[in-house]
């Protein structure tokens, strides 16, 4: 691993919520699937013809705010094969979605111990207004360790849009160092990779916690910035340290986005 020495301090971490904080996206997707009796795929489908009739793609309905989860439910159904009759209110999805869903202490302590040593801790995540209490309730006093947060729903755009990114910036002025983002998804890792931030593209939740706690190790006793974290580079950890950007084009069930 790199020695701690030689990591740049990012001006702000930026962390995603689903898929990072929480299991992995196709958890959640399953969770619904069974809880609705329709298959996943089937359920994926319908909502990209409700989103393809707004001109959008996947989540982006309720992730742009147009819509309301009650009245995005109620087009998922409709866009259900007749013989498909979900078992549940699809109006409801959110309380599904987060059924049982854990939230990853160990990495909001570390988190937390990065914004004690002074690193800024922001959120930056696509979000849907109905989802927001089950966050909070997950998130409890930690929520805390995040600001500024940026939720998608709220400003209309939602990564991998760069504006986002640019949106991210101007809420903190970043300084002369770039930020970085811990996210799962490799399209959002992209597309803030050619914003000129650096990226960690979260695969395994030991890999991010030991990147985590470098940061902690270096940051705990020396706030001087060196040069081994560029920008347009990964947070990965490997065995010769921090490698540079391999964005893969693996993705999430039906390319959920968070």
């Amino acid at each position: 691993m790199a020695e701690p020495a030689t990591l740049v301090r990012p001006s702000v971490i930026w962390c995603d919520f689903g898929g990072v904080l929480t299991p992995p996206i196709a958890e959640a997707a399953r969770s619904v699937a069974l809880a609705a009796g329709v298959p996943w795929d089937l359920l994926w489908a319908a909502a990209q013809r409700v989103a393809e009739d707004l001109g959008l793609v996947g989540l982006q309905p309720l992730e742009l705010g147009v819509l309301s989860q009650r009245e995005w439910g109620s087009r998922l159904e409709a866009r259900l094969p007749l013989e498909c009759k979900p078992r549940i209110d699809l109006g409801s999805w959110g309380d599904y979605w987060y059924r049982d869903r854990p939230v990853d202490g160990d990495l909001l302590t570390e988190l937390g111990k990065l914004k004690v040593c002074g690193t800024r801790i922001g959120m930056l995540t696509n979000s849907v207004l109905e989802w927001e209490p089950h966050r909070q309730r997950l998130l409890g006093d930690h929520s805390r360790i995040f600001e500024p947060v940026v939720r998608s729903h709220e400003i209309g755009i939602a990564k991998p849009d760069p504006r986002i990114f640019a949106h991210a910036d101007a809420q903190t002025h970043s300084g002369a160092t770039p930020p970085l983002l811990i996210d799962d998804s490799a399209e959002n890792c992209a597309a803030a990779f050619s914003a000129g931030w650096m990226v960690h593209h979260h695969r395994d939740r030991e890999e991010t916690l030991a990147l985590l706690r470098c940061f902690t190790d270096a940051w705990g006793t020396n706030r001087d910035q060196g040069s081994g974290l560029r920008a347009g580079t990964t947070g990965n950890v490997a065995e010769n340290g921090l490698r540079e950007a391999t964005v893969d084009t693996d993705v999430l069930p039906g390319d959920v986005t968070r």
